[in-house]
């Protein structure tokens, strides 16, 4: 399920940004972006993640950018290592006279972009991790839950797309068992025109009696009244799920109970050689297919 939550805050002259994104994944996934000064936090904020998250892959960013105060007031020659920074230079001329390559104004300023491309060449006491740990993590959880909102918005329009389906296969497994109750007419009906027309030229007489419980037997084989009435208890363990707020991690239940649904509606297709049942069966595993795409964006 995806979810996308933001939050702002300012404190020591930076206004810092916290993003929480995710997508749908079958297990919990929590990739972080952090400055390099504070790459000690992404543990303790991982657990923080963890405990509000069970699936998905989500993607946790914090930035921040100073505000016009600070920077009137800090020196742009301290927002970078100096020393370093010439370092990579010299380093880079020396590489150039190793190859014999003639040194140019463009070349000079490649290698100036490629320095300032690493985190090296930044001052190291940008931020201070002391000062703002607390102050990330409280951006953190704000975030958090306003990403939990969107997923819940998600949540809200998958219920109703479901419950609509789950409506619809209701619809089809009736007229399917109304077509089942003309089942036995039906099968009686065909089986007699075949003996006859095999009788036809024959000298001889059926066993009634006989006839009536092969009859009988291949009826009772193509009976679906039993799969019929567990589809529809199948139905509404779903509907009762999917309305039921209280219960957590409900995905692998519900999927479990399409499982189960595709089985019974598979053995109605096998048992009713009937083709309008079987036009009815297509469509219902059909609906149960768009079910299963769904059910997996649920936690």
């Amino acid at each position: 399920m995806t979810g996308y939550g933001e939050a702002l805050g300012l404190i020591d002259g930076r206004e810092w940004r916290c993003v929480v994104q995710s997508v749908n994944s079958r297990n919990l996934d929590a990739r972080f972006r952090l400055p390099f000064k504070l790459h000690a936090l992404e543990i303790p904020f991982r657990k923080v993640v963890q405990k509000q998250i069970s699936r998905g892959k989500v993607d946790v960013v914090f930035t921040y950018s100073h505000t016009h105060e600070e920077s009137e007031s800090v020196n742009s020659a301290e927002l970078f290592n100096p020393s370093w920074v010439a370092g990579f230079c010299r380093a880079g001329e020396s590489l150039l006279d190793a190859l014999s390559w003639q040194s140019s104004d463009s070349l000079r300023a490649t290698i100036l972009q490629c320095a300032f491309s690493q985190k090296d060449a930044y001052a190291e006491n940008q931020v201070e991790i002391e000062s703002v740990a607390d102050f990330l993590n409280q951006l953190l959880l704000t975030a958090l839950d306003k990403h939990f909102t969107s997923r819940q918005q998600e949540g809200d329009q998958l219920a109703q797309d479901i419950l609509s389906r789950l409506s619809q296969l209701d619809e089809y497994i009736a007229d399917i068992s109304i077509k089942a109750a003309s089942m036995p007419d039906l099968f009686r009906e065909r089986i007699n025109l075949r003996i006859d027309s095999i009788l036809a030229d024959r000298q001889f007489e059926l066993d009634q009696s006989r006839l009536s419980q092969e009859v009988a037997h291949l009826i009772d084989k193509a009976d679906i009244s039993e799969e019929i009435v567990r589809f529809n208890a199948h139905i509404l363990q779903f509907t009762s799920e999917i309305n039921n707020l209280s219960v957590s991690r409900k995905g692998k239940k519900l999927e479990f109970i399409v499982q189960e649904m595709l089985r019974e509606i598979n053995t109605i297709g096998s048992k009713a050689n009937l083709l309008e049942i079987t036009r009815s069966v297509v469509e219902v595993k059909n609906e149960l297919e768009k079910i299963r795409e769904q059910v997996q964006n649920i936690v």
